[in-house]
């Protein structure tokens, strides 16, 4: 077996590989395309690929180079995507070869963290990865938003409008979260410029009392068994008022649908925002798994206690052994001064995973004692200082 990046030839057979695995079909004529594709010399540098002995492609895996944000930080994330084996060549030990050579190498690049969406919990577990967001899913009945005032301020924005309002809100909503990705113009765009005659895909824009964007919402039209959905693909707000604004705005688009649906943000409980909660259905559905690439430095950018305080870790990383070891972290004025490593006791074992959601506030340690195989020795009231519950939020799907 052999482990690489493929080369600008090979994408056409990473592409097919891929749609096979996926059940995608390609339309008529893709040899065509795919030639075209290759003749603009395109780079494929971050999909990996494995061989076999004779050179046949086996599996691949993409990493995608993204920033996130992370206790006030920008850090450097690989977005682990379209992982594919055929049937024929599964059970193998490929999707393990990509992995003993792709987190390395993310490492080695910098990456602090990496993140995917599984098809399996258990699989990716075994290369470090740990369940990190859950978003509120609900799905309410349309006319329940009526009670909120349609906003008077609130417009369409069209393929060719301004995104960087969109992003001005985008940027104040996530900039207290962890793991949202870092937009630009590019992306923003992306995510929110869909011809709504076309893909029934529509963004709408909330203005405050002196003009300044305060929210947006994403959403499509989608058909259900009782009546059409309205689907919130995403939306933020930088005040309160703007995030009323777009219930309102939900509100008076219940002549056209019969049914909300949402992936809201984990901090968001809707039923608490609706008179007739008992109309609205709310799930916290497993999403996606994060993974700590460099231990140190993930806990160096930690937002720490105003007072000062101490604890010693013992992290166990068996896909990753670089980042196994024990850490004795400091701080004081709310930022970690020292992470060092550490011959004293620990006074919290673990392996990386469960690491991974108490650095980003998805569990605390007294959630995370529930868990198999974390221990807590000693200095209780210092870790949950230092590992408080926070807000995480990421939109996109890779």
């Amino acid at each position: 077996m052999s482990i690489r990046t493929i080369k600008p030839e090979e994408r056409a057979a990473a592409d097919l590989l891929r749609k096979m695995v996926y059940l995608s079909a390609e339309t008529e004529g893709y040899q065509e395309r795919l030639a075209d594709d290759l003749a603009q010399e395109e780079a494929y540098e971050g999909v990996w690929a494995a061989f076999d002995g004779r050179g046949k492609m086996c599996s691949v895996a993409g990493v995608l180079d993204y920033s996130v944000r992370f206790d006030g930080h920008t850090v450097p994330m690989g977005g682990v995507a379209g992982i594919a084996t055929p049937a024929e060549e599964r059970r193998k030990g490929y999707v393990r070869g990509l992995f003993e050579v792709i987190l390395p190498a993310m490492r080695e690049e910098g990456k602090v963290f990496s993140f995917l969406y599984p098809f399996s919990f258990e699989f990716y577990r075994k290369f470090g990865y740990e369940l990190c967001y859950t978003p509120n899913r609900v799905t309410a009945p349309m006319d329940l938003f009526c009670e909120y005032r349609m906003p008077e301020r609130a417009e369409q924005v069209f393929p060719g409008g301004d995104m960087a309002e969109l992003l001005t809100v985008y940027e104040a909503f996530t900039l207290d979260k962890n793991l949202p990705l870092v937009r630009d113009i590019a992306s923003m765009r992306a995510r929110a410029e869909h011809d709504p005659y076309i893909t029934k895909h529509y963004a709408y824009l909330n203005r405050d009392e002196n003009g300044a964007p305060d929210a947006y919402m994403l959403c499509s039209a989608e058909d259900g068994d009782g009546g059409d959905i309205l689907k919130i693909r995403e939306m933020a707000w930088t005040t309160p008022e703007g995030m009323r604004a777009m219930l309102g705005l939900i509100g008076a688009l219940a002549p056209e649908f019969e049914t909300l649906k949402w992936d809201a943000p984990g901090g968001v409980c809707l039923p608490a925002l609706i008179g007739d909660a008992f109309e609205v259905s709310a799930a916290r559905p497993a999403y996606g798994m994060n993974r700590i690439l460099h231990v140190p430095r993930a806990l160096a950018l930690l937002k720490a206690p105003a007072q000062p305080g101490r604890v010693t870790l013992a992290v166990t990383d068996d896909a990753l052994p670089a980042n196994t070891g024990v850490y004795a972290v400091e701080w004081e004025n709310g930022a970690v001064t020292s992470v060092k490593p550490s011959g004293a006791a620990a006074d919290l074992e673990t392996d990386v995973q469960t690491l991974a959601q108490l650095v980003t506030g998805f569990l605390t340690p007294a959630e995370a004692l529930l868990k198999r195989g974390v221990t807590v020795n000693g200095s209780a009231k210092a870790l949950e200082a230092l590992f408080p519950h926070k807000d995480l939020y990421i939109a996109e799907y890779f």
